[in-house]
């Protein structure tokens, strides 16, 4: 099944890149789950500003991609 990225996908994925963060009212549980189903976030151990919620590196490629192709990267 393919999952499409939307606005809100990309807002949590540039929240961890920038490792800022994420408030109760930017994680929508759908949201969430589908990042984890596609592979684009985990759940580790490290103490980070998000308990440990990190973004992977088909995460960083799903939000570039999606920046291309919504024309934000040259």
């Amino acid at each position: 099944m393919r999952f499409p990225m939307t606005q809100t996908h990309a807002r949590i994925l540039v929240k961890l890149i920038k490792n800022e963060k994420l408030l109760k009212r930017d994680m929508d549980p759908f949201d969430m789950i589908t990042l984890t189903q596609v592979g684009a976030i985990k759940r580790t151990n490290n103490e980070n500003k998000n308990r440990g919620l990190i973004i992977t590196q088909a995460g960083k490629r799903r939000f570039v991609r999606w920046a291309r192709k919504e024309g934000m990267v040259a």
